[in-house]
């Protein structure tokens, strides 16, 4: 039985600009990349309501007026007048993850990167997932009452309990991963592509890299900040509905 090995490129998949902590390793780049897409977005928040109009928008106030309406659409839809608190959450959480998985784009001439997308790193998405997650049993308790929440895992019977409490616990495992997944696997598939001798004839590493970041970033980025968004909507119309 014979075993392959993947060549070996110049391209890291995974790698980090690490230190210690109390003993812990901290991924400084995630960290960093962490606080920089926060910023970024508080930024634009402070921008747009400095320039806030009520007559003709400028762009910014456009793009993210669009982005507001859409996440309102989404939740209206979904929880009706009762959700539009979520709104909120939804729309910082699509921004904050799309801002994160545009930061890759930038170039800092260094491997590895000083500004990755921090969604390539299974630590900053878990982390997301159980804030959400979490959160949305805080939100069934006080909407639904303790007995309401602990009616739900009784549905639609009782024989049910165990599959439905494994379900809630599987929640932000599957969150997270639908997220870290998208994101980590552009990495792999760039080794995967730089890889193959055709391509290597074709076009070198460097412009390779610089091609798949341009549509992992436009494309796939804005799909999956999409997408988290609109199943935290989706746990969260449990929690206000009171539904399983």
């Amino acid at each position: 039985m014979t075993t392959g090995v993947l060549a070996v490129t110049n391209i890291p998949v995974g790698d980090h600009i690490t230190t210690k902590v109390l003993g812990l390793t901290i991924n400084l780049d995630d960290v960093i990349a962490t606080i920089v897409a926060g910023a970024i977005v508080i930024g634009l928040g402070l921008v747009v309501r400095a320039r806030l109009t009520s007559g003709v928008p400028g762009r910014l106030q456009l793009a993210l007026e669009t982005i507001v309406n859409g996440v309102s659409n989404q939740v209206e839809s979904s929880m009706g007048e009762a959700g539009r608190s979520i709104v909120p959450l939804a729309l910082t959480l699509f921004l904050f993850i799309l801002v994160a998985n545009w930061l890759e784009l930038i170039p800092s001439g260094h491997s590895p990167q000083y500004l990755p997308a921090p969604t390539g790193d299974i630590n900053f998405v878990a982390a997301m997932a159980v804030f959400v997650i979490v959160l949305v049993h805080v939100t069934w308790i006080r909407r639904q009452g303790l007995r309401g929440y602990l009616r739900h895992y009784t549905q639609p019977f009782k024989a049910l309990v165990p599959i439905n409490i494994i379900e809630e616990l599987v929640k932000p495992v599957t969150l997270a991963l639908r997220l870290f997944g998208n994101i980590f696997a552009g990495g792999l598939m760039l080794v995967l592509i730089a890889d193959l001798l055709p391509v290597k004839l074709i076009a070198p590493i460097p412009i390779l890299d610089v091609v798949w970041k341009l549509f992992d970033g436009f494309f796939v980025g804005p799909v999956q900040a999409f997408i988290f968004s609109l199943l935290t909507i989706l746990y969260f119309e449990s929690a206000i509905a009171g539904g399983h």
